[in-house]
């Protein structure tokens, strides 16, 4: 029998485990699980005299930095870098730049801003009275489209009777949560008015909270909506905009105590799909939730209340989605639970070459990935088929 094999790589979590089913000391997996994960950084537009240190001091801490072989000789050229190294080697190096020039103090701040959100577990998303353990894996999001012009499902749940029945069946199949939305946000779509939209939930949701004791997401960039929804029974407020829409929703936020998820969109609905373009889409995206999630917590919203979605489809081309869902680890560093919701939408479509009712599959797959890379929270159409999918990956990964 062979005596070496090779571990796959492995997260944080899943090496302190390894290393528990050794009998090792608490203390020692404390200390070698920093020792054992690598992490990889890209570090955008560093001058050719930032490269050089940065570069030094890597090598000098047993770390790895990768620029454009041009800055070894020219003094004004600029560079992007990929940073690479075990956690105890990337304190060494934010340590060492901290004292430096050149810009690297930002940079080092920026690397020690990253690295608790990418070890610490984030294992609750706090909403009114209760909380949604995240700590044994993603939980799943059912859809529940009280629209006439939903792109997945046509309005088929545009009644209050269906949607309702709609909701319990997809708590039945194992929805852990259901977002409730009464507007279309499809691309091309148009904006309805508060009143309409209270008039396609409000109802909904009050006879959901009745029947179910699931936590119930309102779908909505209104304030107005926000409120008569969580006067309804619904705890968490999704909300596209990430609070930029209505500014008096982070005032109903702190009000009711209510979750927040703070998407990421490129212009509005309409016309979001209209040629988005990005310089380096990552870290754009992570720039704004950011900044989005700092402006939350200066108007009194508790952190452990927020979560993230970077908006997978929001004013994004294809390709852009495709960047986001691989780069999915870079948006754990925020420190927020993460939600991502793909499910059914274009470039599933485009990649498989199948209609809105039949990406099922490629939705499940999707949202499969998702949840390996670092999503908290999935949110699709198709419940049963996700909750299966997830519950052997996790089986797998537990092994």
């Amino acid at each position: 029998m062979k005596r070496v094999y090779l571990l796959n790589p492995l997260s944080v979590g899943e090496i302190a485990s390894c290393f528990r089913s050794l009998s090792v000391h608490p203390e020692g997996v404390r200390i070698m699980g920093k020792k054992a994960v690598f992490y990889t950084f890209r570090v955008r537009s560093l001058s050719s005299p930032a490269a050089n240190i940065l570069k030094q001091e890597a090598l000098a801490a047993g770390a790895e930095l990768a620029t454009a072989w041009r800055v070894i000789k020219d003094p004004d050229a600029e560079t992007d870098a990929v940073l690479t190294g075990t956690y105890r080697q990337i304190e060494i190096i934010v340590r060492k730049i901290r004292k430096q020039q050149f810009g690297l103090p930002g940079i080092a701040g920026e690397i020690e801003s990253a690295l608790p959100g990418l070890l610490a577990p984030r294992p609750y998303l706090t909403y009114r009275r209760s909380r949604l353990d995240l700590r044994s894996g993603p939980k799943i999001m059912g859809i529940v489209n009280v629209t006439p012009d939903s792109f997945s499902d046509g309005g088929r749940f545009f009644s209050t009777d269906a949607a309702v029945e709609h909701g319990i069946e997809l708590c039945e199949q194992g929805a852990d949560l259901l977002d409730i939305g009464g507007e279309s946000t499809r691309p091309g779509s148009r904006p309805v008015d508060a009143t309409e939209e209270k008039g396609r939930v409000v109802t909904v949701i009050r006879k959901l909270r009745q029947r179910t004791e699931v936590p119930i997401s309102i779908d909505t960039r209104k304030s107005e909506v926000a409120r008569a929804a969580l006067d309804s029974g619904a705890d968490i407020v999704n909300d596209v905009s990430a609070l930029a829409h209505d500014s008096r929703m982070p005032g109903v936020i702190t009000k009711y105590g209510a979750g927040i998820v703070m998407m990421h969109m490129k212009g509005v609905p309409r016309t979001m799909q209209k040629a988005p373009a990005y310089v380096d889409v990552i870290a754009e995206v992570l720039s704004f939730l950011e900044q989005r999630a700092g402006y939350a917590l200066e108007r009194g919203i508790d952190r452990d209340h927020i979560a993230v979605d970077p908006g997978i489809g929001f004013g994004k081309t294809h390709e852009h989605n495709l960047s986001i869902l691989k780069h999915l680890k870079a948006f754990r560093a925020l420190g927020f639970p993460l939600l991502i919701g793909a499910s059914r939408k274009s470039f599933i479509g485009k990649y498989t070459g199948t209609g809105v009712s039949e990406r099922s599959y490629g939705s499940v797959a999707t949202a499969v990935w998702a949840a390996i890379n670092g999503a908290d929270i999935v949110r699709v159409h198709d419940v049963g088929e996700t909750r299966q999918a997830l519950l052997m990956v996790r089986h797998i990964m537990d092994a």
